[in-house]
C-alpha cells in the first residue's frame, strides 16, 4: 500500500477576474451555442440570404449571454476552476497526486474516458449536450467517491492487521480474555473497512467499464449521425451517477 496522504494546504479560491473569463470561454464555447450559431450561419450562405448572418449573430450572442449568467453553468465553471488551478478535488478536499495507485487508476481511467468521449462529440455532426453534461457530472461524482476512499485507505495503511492477531493469540495464551476480546472487535471492524475499499474499487472499474460502453454507443450514433439514441444514453450515464453516489454513500466511515 501506498503512504497515507498528506496534509493539504488551505486552498485559495479563483479571483473574479479568473471566474470571469471562465465563465466567458464557457458561454463562447458551449457546443449548443456553437451550434446553433453556425447553423443559422450554413443557412445564410446556402440561400444566398445575407440577412440570415445577423440573425446568426443575434443568436450566438443570445445563447451565449444565456449561458453566461446561468446559475447551474456558473456553479459548474466555477468547480472546474478550482480545481484546475490547485489540482485537488472539490468535492472531497483531497490531493489525486496522494491516491493510492488502485484509486488514482480508476479516477484516471474515467477522466480519460471522458476526454475521449468529449473529442467524439466535438468531432460529431450532432452536439450530444446532454450525454457531455452528464458525463462531465458523472466523472465529478467519481471524484467526490475516489476522496473518500483515499481517506479509509489512509487510516487503513496505518494498521497492523497481522500485528493485532498475533497479539489476540498472546492474550489468549495468557488468558486475558477480555483484552483479547476488544482487540477481536477492533480486528472485525479493520476487516469491515477492508472490504468496503475492495468494493469500492470493484464498483469503480464497473463505473469505468460500462462508460466505455457508453463511449462505444456514442460512437456508434454519431457515426450514423442519429440524435435518437441520446436520450437512453443520458438515462445510462444517470444509472451510473447514481451507483456512483450510492458507492459514495456508502463509503462514509
Amino acid at each position: 500500500m501506498a503512504r497515507p496522504h498528506k496534509s493539504i494546504p488551505a486552498r485559495r479560491p479563483p479571483t473574479r477576474a479568473e471566474l470571469q473569463r471562465a465563465l466567458a470561454v464557457n458561454a463562447l464555447t458551449k457546443p449548443v451555442t456553437v451550434t446553433v450559431g453556425a447553423a443559422v450561419a450554413v443557412a445564410a450562405i446556402v440561400l444566398g440570404a445575407t440577412w440570415l448572418l445577423v440573425i446568426a449573430l443575434v443568436t450566438y450572442a443570445a445563447l451565449a449571454t444565456m449561458t453566461f449568467f446561468d446559475e447551474a453553468e456558473a456553479e459548474r465553471v466555477g468547480d472546474r476552476a478550482y480545481g484546475k488551478a490547485h489540482g485537488l478535488l472539490a468535492s472531497s478536499g483531497v490531493d489525486p497526486a496522494t491516491f493510492a495507485p488502485e484509486i488514482r487508476a480508476q479516477l484516471d481511467a474515467a477522466r480519460n474516458e471522458q476526454d475521449l468521449i468529449i473529442r467524439t462529440i466535438t468531432d460529431s455532426e450532432l452536439s450530444f449536450a446532454d450525454v457531455r453534461q452528464e458525463v462531465e457530472q458523472l466523472v465529478q461524482g467519481l471524484e467526490g467517491a475516489a476522496g473518500r476512499a483515499q481517506q479509509l485507505y489512509a487510516y487503513l495503511v496505518t494498521q497492523d492487521r497481522s500485528g493485532v492477531q498475533r497479539r489476540i493469540q498472546e492474550l489468549d495464551s495468557a488468558g486475558d480474555r477480555q483484552t483479547a476480546d476488544a482487540l477481536r472487535m477492533h480486528a472485525t471492524e479493520l476487516g469491515r473497512l477492508e472490504g468496503m475499499l475492495r468494493a469500492a474499487y470493484g464498483e469503480m472499474e464497473q463505473v469505468n467499464a460500462s462508460l466505455r460502453t457508453v463511449h462505444a454507443r456514442l460512437v456508434g450514433l454519431a457515426v450514423a449521425s442519429k440524435a435518437s439514441g441520446e436520450a437512453e444514453l443520458v438515462g445510462d450515464v444517470r444509472e451510473l451517477r447514481d451507483r456512483v453516489q450510492t458507492l459514495t454513500t456508502g463509503l462514509e466511515l
